[in-house]
């Protein structure tokens, strides 16, 4: 492979033995991925030199390659430089309790005062175990003072600031600042081309497409494409296309392909499982997404999935819960559904999330309408779609919430002549949005219209257009819909 900056950016500050083994390393290596494999077989096959088992043990870490680092800490594991990294290592697989300790080893290895660079590692050990968990841990400001006086000592530390931005913008989007989260991601991109950081800009360009997908599809999925072409030209990381996969699977999520959404989530979950890689945010959505499509079963059983993967992560916990507890009064498992909505009340209510706020009226809402409150309903789950509206966050949740409230306006008008406001926007947004799934669930509440007002002929006419929309878009998730219709005439 050719000289990659990701690699290459420490070497005015490595000895030269370290160096060597990088280089000659990186020079039989095809891409990134081999290189980070080649490392980690020479230092777990021979008696190396500790700082290139420390590189090792950091490149298999921004690779999100974790399965054999515990065989290095059970070889190295004794020397004092690598216990940070290798508790961070664990802190992130799940280990919780391990944050703690990378905080008490770097202190440790800080108390040598040892090279300006490796007390910038230090330092970004403690920073980065923090701010995984943010805001359920939070950073120490002396911390992040030291990392900035680091920083501007020396002009090649500039590397430095790709990391550091892009955990800024991680603290901005849990404090809904998005503003300041774009502008965290554009800089720390800046810095990433300046020190040919092409992992990190992978990286970057993919948390952006996430970001601005609300705003910019169609850019969106440029940056997805820009992404692709870094991971397969020169990295090849596994992991870094099943992100990929999963940014696509919510692009098609918001144009209602729903079954396209379903394949891309569950090939990430399978690509991050086979890395011995947390799944929580795929297993979120596919819960979401069979939840959407009417699959509660399959959406309970991801749902569970999700709380357990966000062990490690719980701030997240009860936005997997919530969608449970969806799952359950679909599958009109109403006791164990209330059980939920009381147990996670007072943690949602104080975890300053709105994201899991406005899911918590959702659920509410779901739950007041199968007990027979329509008008209850409505209002809980108006209340959580304003919270989107508000924020500008999710297109897709405020869709999921217009589909909810449309739905219920059906079941509570049931005659044509009744106005059906959340129905016709929800249309609107679906054709000039371009949207043909989202569309597809309005043909069948419209078929749900036609059946509760008795008019046949309105059903006939809607059926042809569900079979034309379903085949041209090869939107596979109407047809049990698309058959019981037919049953019908």
């Amino acid at each position: 492979m050719e000289p990659l900056g990701t690699i290459t950016q420490y070497f005015p500050f490595i000895d030269e033995e370290t160096r060597y083994v990088l280089e000659t390393t990186m020079a039989n290596a095809s891409d990134y991925y081999d290189f980070v494999h080649r490392l980690r077989d020479s230092v777990l096959n021979d008696d190396s030199p500790v700082m290139v088992v420390y590189f090792a043990i950091h490149h298999s870490m921004i690779a999100l390659d974790y399965k054999h680092i515990d065989k290095i800490r059970e070889k190295y594991g004794h020397h004092q430089i690598l216990g940070p990294n290798l508790f961070f290592s664990s802190a992130y697989q799940g280990t919780y309790d391990d944050v703690k300790k990378v905080h008490e080893l770097a202190d440790d290895v800080l108390a040598t005062q040892p090279e300006d660079w490796i007390s910038l590692e230090m330092n970004f050990m403690k920073f980065e175990a923090d701010m995984v968990n943010y805001p359920a841990s939070l950073y120490q400001t002396t911390t992040m003072e030291k990392i900035r006086e680091l920083i501007g000592s020396d002009p090649r530390f500039g590397f430095y600031e790709i990391v550091l931005n892009d955990h800024l913008a991680l603290r901005a989007q849990v404090d809904g600042d998005t503003e300041e989260l774009i502008r965290c991601i554009d800089r720390g991109m800046q810095f990433a081309k300046e020190f040919d950081d092409r992992l990190r800009m992978a990286h970057l360009l993919i948390r952006k497409s996430n970001i601005i997908v609300n705003q910019d599809r169609k850019e969106s999925r440029k940056l997805l494409e820009q992404a692709y072409q870094i991971v397969e030209s020169s990295l090849e990381i596994p992991v870094f296309y099943s992100e990929i996969l999963y940014n696509l699977s919510i692009l098609d999520a918001i144009r209602g392909e729903f079954d396209s959404a379903i394949r891309g989530c569950l090939r990430a979950v399978t690509i991050r499982e086979r890395a011995g890689l947390n799944t929580g945010n795929a297993s979120y959505y596919l819960s979401l997404f069979y939840n959407t499509i009417g699959e509660p079963a399959s959406g309970l059983e991801w749902g569970r999935m999700a709380e357990d993967q966000f062990k490690s992560r719980p701030n997240l916990i009860n936005r997997a819960i919530l969608n449970q507890i969806w799952s359950l009064i679909l599958l009109k498992r109403l006791t164990e559904a209330q059980a939920l909505i009381d147990m996670s009340r007072e943690s949602i209510l104080k975890s300053g999330d709105e994201s899991q706020l406005a899911w918590f009226y959702f659920v509410t809402g779901v739950f007041e309408l199968e007990q027979g409150d329509s008008s209850l309903a409505v209002s809980s789950i108006e209340q959580g779609l304003r919270i989107y509206e508000q924020q500008g966050s999710s297109f897709l949740m405020e869709l999921f919430f217009l589909h909810q409230l449309a739905k219920i306006e059906v079941l509570s008008g049931g005659t044509e002549e009744v106005v059906y406001p959340s129905l016709a926007i929800l249309e609107d947004k679906a054709l000039y949005e371009d949207l043909p799934g989202i569309l597809g669930q309005v043909l069948l509440l419209k078929a749900d219209l036609a059946i509760l007002s008795n008019n046949e002929a309105l059903l006939r006419e809607i059926i042809p257009q569900l079979r034309s929309l379903s085949e041209k878009e090869n939107l596979q998730f109407l047809k049990p819909y698309f058959d019981r219709l037919l049953r019908r005439l």
